[in-house]
């Protein structure tokens, strides 16, 4: 009987230990869903996600109780309060023909130069760019930003390219934005980079972004600057048109240009372009990359 009585209470023991912390995740949530049970402003609408998985948008109109009003296109509708598992809120102008445009998770960059744009702070990205060339990149701060990385050569250690890319940048107006940094890139043979200011003028799904910088290698500055100039167009939800050219200081072949599309997820962005030179014969080299945001 004392065998029995020592193995219930070591069963019921350990179906305590394994319920209680998922019992509590389920409390906090539906704590936290009814915190977020507020009537938006004007400029905002709420996605509202139910237990059953479907979602439904529009506006908390008012809460009584297990009760919530809640405004449809199609009319006002009642919920039980037990029945939504998550609240969002969004900008209005996010919902665009009943469809939820996420913000663009790589609008700090175009296909590799930075546009003026910046990300918050603690916010970030892993990147990886042509598949050899792999990189991080962190907000400080809101105005400040550090990122590097190193290259994945089939080399030798000692024959990678590593870089660092400082940033800092402001947004003077809501679609003006400005910025200014380095590129610091050093291999066993040297080092070099390009000092540079940029300029964007838009948002995450259209902008246009100008550019210019000094190129610098061995402790000396390029006497003839490069400019830039590119945009990013969002044609749908998930894809988007990028460009990203070049004035090069040279007398022959001067101009490079890329295009391509970018491919969207709320997290992650792939980038599908051809780039290439003026006086080329062909329509350009293949490029990719894919950013992931954190």
């Amino acid at each position: 009987m004392t065998k029995f009585l020592y193995r219930s209470v070591r069963a019921f023991m350990v179906i305590l230990c394994l319920a209680t912390p998922a019992g509590f995740a389920e409390a906090q949530a539906s704590h936290d869903v009814r915190a977020r049970m507020t009537v938006p402003d004007s400029a905002h609408i709420q996605i509202v996600t139910l237990r059953d998985g479907s979602t439904i948008f529009g506006r908390i109109l008012a809460v009584n109780g297990d009760t919530v009003s809640f405004q449809t296109q199609a009319g006002n509708i009642q919920l039980s309060a037990g029945a939504i598992r998550e609240i969002k809120e969004i900008p209005a102008a996010d919902l665009r023909e009943g469809e939820y445009w996420f913000p663009n998770p790589n609008s700090t960059r175009l296909f590799f130069a930075p546009s003026g744009q910046m990300l918050k702070k603690g916010e970030g990205y892993f990147s990886d760019y042509e598949l050899f060339f792999p990189g991080i990149a962190y907000g400080v701060t809101d105005n400040v930003t550090i990122g590097g990385g190193v290259s994945l050569f089939p080399a030798a250690v000692e024959d990678q390219v590593y870089y660092v890319t400082p940033k800092i940048g402001i947004s003077v107006a809501d679609k003006v934005h400005v910025a200014a940094g380095v590129l610091f890139a050093g291999t066993k043979g040297g080092t070099g980079g390009i000092y540079y200011g940029v300029g964007t003028f838009g948002d995450g799904n259209a902008s246009v972004t100008l550019g210019g910088g000094y190129g610098f290698a061995g402790g000396k500055i390029e006497a003839k600057p490069v400019g830039m100039i590119g945009g990013e167009l969002r044609v749908s939800r998930r894809i988007g048109i990028v460009t990203e050219n070049y004035l090069l200081p040279v007398s022959d072949n001067n101009f490079l240009y890329s295009f391509g599309l970018r491919f969207m997820g709320e997290k992650l962005t792939t980038d599908l372009a051809l780039v290439n030179v003026s006086g080329s014969d062909v329509i350009g080299i293949p490029y990719v990359d894919f950013v992931f945001r954190f």
